[in-house]
């Protein structure tokens, strides 16, 4: 049970810890606008970090016990049951070898007439480059 909480918290603080770095991140690009309304940046981003960490640690421990809480411990038999069916499809996807069937060969689509480049002239005749007529 403790192996089982360890990766719980574990996951669930590397998952939280990578929203809370890119919503620093955000924090930090926008703090600036805060000096056009007379505030100070830095105690703004100071206040609002120190908001956004205690609502992390808040959400760790409402993740953790909401999903320790939803954990359900099942039996040797009823877990080789549960996986029969997995293993299967995993066999049959090994087994494929990346080979493509006639139906996805069918699906490709190849182009008849050449590329147009962008700065080439547009092929409606309109003396354009494709870029500033149909490419854009």
């Amino acid at each position: 049970m403790r192996y089982l909480e360890k990766m719980i918290l574990l996951q669930t603080m590397d998952a939280l810890w990578k929203d809370h770095l890119l919503s620093m991140d955000h924090l930090k690009e926008g703090i600036g606008l805060r000096g056009y309304a007379q505030r100070n940046p830095l105690q703004e981003y100071q206040k609002e970090a120190f908001a956004m960490f205690e609502d992390l640690l808040q959400r760790l421990h409402a993740d953790v016990v909401e999903k320790l809480f939803a954990v359900q411990i099942a039996r040797q038999e009823d877990a080789r049951r549960l996986e029969q069916p997995r293993r299967a499809s995993q066999r049959q996807v090994l087994l494929s070898h990346g080979q493509m069937t006639a139906a996805a060969q069918l699906a490709q689509v190849r182009r008849e007439t050449p590329k147009v480049g962008r700065n080439d002239p547009c092929p409606c005749g309109s003396g354009k480059k494709f870029k500033r007529c149909h490419g854009g």
